[in-house]
Parts: C-alpha cells; structure tokens; sequence
C-alpha cells in the first residue's frame, strides 16, 4: 500500500469530477449522520461563513486527480485510489474503535492514509505549481537576455527537430515576454507524478514516529480540516507559510481521527496514550485551524479555537469573529 496500485489498463469514459483530496470515509468520522446523508459543519476561513453541508460538497476539487496519459483512463488514478481507501476506511474505522492499532496492518493503513493527505493536496500542489513557473520565467528571462542567446536557443530546438517559427522576431518575443500577459500552464499529470514520488519518503518518515494516542475529555470535541495532517515545530515556532520537513527531529505531526481521539507523532519517546482536558482539546483545535487551507470541519458548531485576541470562541461565533 505504498503507492497506488491496480490502476493500469483501464479504458473507460471518463465521467466523475468531483475528485476527494480529503476522502469522504475519513470526513465521516466527524459527520453527523451515516452514509451518503452525513454532514459536517464546514466553517470557511475565505468566505468568513459558516454552513452545514453534506461530506460529498467539501474536501474536494474538481478533477483533482485526472490523469493525460495515452491509451490510459483519465480518471484511472482517482479510481486506484478509491480502491485503496476501501481499506483503509476499515482499518481506520477499527483503529478508532480500539483507540489504539489492533495489528501492523492498522498501523500501515493509518501511516499511509497521513502520507496521501501530507503530498496530495491543492496545497502543495500549488507550491509545487508556483516552483515551475517562477523556473519557467527564470529561464524565459535568461533566454532573452541577448538576441545572440536567443538565436543559439533557437538554433539548438530546430537541430532537434522542434518546429520553431521564422516569422516571430526576437523583439517579438522579448515583447511579449516582457508584457506578462500570458500564463504558463504546467501540465496536472506531471505534478501528479511528483506527489506520487514523495510518498514513500513521506511515509517512511511518519513510520519512524513514536506515535501517542490522545483522548478528549470533558465534553470536548477535535476538528479537522482540508489539510488535516499537521507538522510542526514542537516549540512551536512561527514559520510564516512553510512546515518544517518530515524528517527533521524536534518536530510534531497531528492527526485527529475523530471528534474524541487523535494521534500525535514525534522522533522522541511518547506515551502511548494520553487524555487532554479541554483547554488542550481547544489548543489543538486552533493548531489544526492555523494550518488549515481555507476550511475546517466539525461534528457540530460547539467546539472551541483560539483566536489571535479572543481565546475559547465557539465554534458557531468564528463567522462572525472572524470578519
């Protein structure tokens, strides 16, 4: 189950869209209601709105994990991974169950199931999006330095046999450049292949954690959120939009599976399970919300965050705090 498998050879009309990048089984186990009715309050950091709505509408985007690859399914990738999160949702549903790994089958289910939220996300994927641009326009800049390195440019693609047009000049083309009114689009499939090489170093790292399973007390609930794999500092340090590396020492990965349980790893010893009061609850809460994408779920509006000047705000009051 380290990466995707089975997802070769299939040759039918692609058809679905709306492609889960936080999947539907994990969002369930903050949902009120079973099966295809269970709805989750979603509070939305961009819109500052608040809402219930049905798992299916939230952690998700369009054609997310739609694939070009000749004489392949688009959709080939989405439906692998389908088939993966079949067992993984039992697994997890079990691990919760338990409150704690029943066999080394769980604990590879649950690795895997954090390794896939960690790299597989519009996230990062954007990140990973932004880098080749910014490389693209590097390259584009250097290229035009000089009609002398254009031309030997230029050249060099017509030797290899890479059509190049005669009746656009390099000031043409300098113009252009030098306008900015154009988007450079980098190819989903490749960025698709990226995420899917960083998961096995990924999830040989979370493998290595000690890993502590953490029980709300009180009344108190966990959230999650369309980033819900959580990395950082145990100091706690700021950051600014980056998380430090999966394998560096002296850092804490969080991980809510349910409104009472969640699991925190680190390289260091931890005990194998211990209970938060609320206060605690509320302080893992905010850390989830702070590196949240855009939303956060909950089974319902009363659970607790601190805000930057408001601490212990209900969850129901963030619509409102928040504008």
């Amino acid at each position: 189950m380290l990466s995707p498998r089975g997802w070769k050879g299939k040759f039918v009309l692609a058809t679905k869209a709306n492609h889960h990048f936080v999947p539907q089984f994990y969002l369930r186990e903050f949902a009120d209601g079973v099966g295809r009715k269970a709805k989750v309050f979603t509070f939305d950091s961009e819109t500052k709105k608040s809402f219930t709505t049905l798992v299916r509408n939230v952690g998700s985007k369009r054609h997310f994990n739609r694939i070009e690859v000749d004489g392949v399914d688009p959709n080939a990738l989405e439906d692998a991974f389908s088939e993966m999160e079949a067992e993984i949702s039992v697994h997890l549903r079990e691990v919760v169950e338990a409150r704690a790994f029943p066999s080394d089958e769980h604990f590879t289910s649950i690795m895997n199931l954090m390794a896939h939220l960690s790299v597989r996300n519009p996230r990062l994927r954007q990140n990973m999006e932004g880098f080749h641009r910014e490389i693209v326009q590097r390259i584009m800049h250097l290229t035009l330095e000089s009609e002398e390195r254009w031309k030997s440019q230029t050249d060099q693609m017509k030797a290899q046999g890479i059509p190049v047009r005669d009746d656009v000049s390099f000031e043409d083309v300098k113009a252009f450049h030098e306008s900015g009114q154009y988007d450079i689009l980098i190819d989903q499939t490749h960025l698709i292949g990226l995420e899917l090489k960083m998961l096995d170093p990924v999830l040989e790292r979370l493998a290595a954690r000690k890993w502590c399973f953490a029980s709300a007390s009180g009344g108190a609930e966990y959230i999650t959120s369309d980033d819900p794999v959580v990395l950082s500092w145990t100091d706690d340090r700021d950051t600014g939009p980056y998380s430090p590396g999966h394998g560096l020492r002296g850092t804490l990965v969080t991980f809510t599976l349910c409104p009472t349980l969640a699991l925190v790893g680190a390289f260091e010893d931890l005990p194998e399970s211990i209970t938060h009061l609320p206060p605690m609850v509320t302080g893992i809460n905010t850390h989830i919300a702070r590196y949240s994408t855009k939303q956060i779920y909950a089974n319902n509006p009363n659970f607790r965050v601190n805000l930057r000047d408001v601490e212990n705000v209900l969850g129901s009051d963030l619509h409102r705090l928040m504008k």
